[in-house]
């Protein structure tokens, strides 16, 4: 059986309002709510891409990378269009 911590949670009078009320209406206990919550934002977290951010600490590269892209975009036409 898993271990179970408990710990206080302090929230704004509306949000503990609201979470009330989802309570009540999926009849299940504020603490339920909070924990399909959690867990749902932490599912969440799992998904994002590995390489968003894959540069940030690089951010010299990243310049790099940047100033390239725009000389070559100033040097060099997106589209060539016949007869112009």
């Amino acid at each position: 059986m898993a271990e179970n911590i408990s710990f206080r949670v302090s929230l704004p009078k509306r949000a503990y309002q609201a979470l009330k009320r989802v309570a009540k209406k999926k009849q299940k206990s504020e603490s339920d709510i909070l924990l399909d919550a959690l867990r749902a934002y932490l599912d969440q977290l799992a998904k994002v891409d590995p390489y968003l951010g894959m540069f940030a600490d690089d951010t010299e590269l990243m310049d790099e990378v940047l100033t390239y892209a725009m000389q070559t975009r100033e040097s060099t036409p997106l589209r060539i269009h016949e007869g112009k």
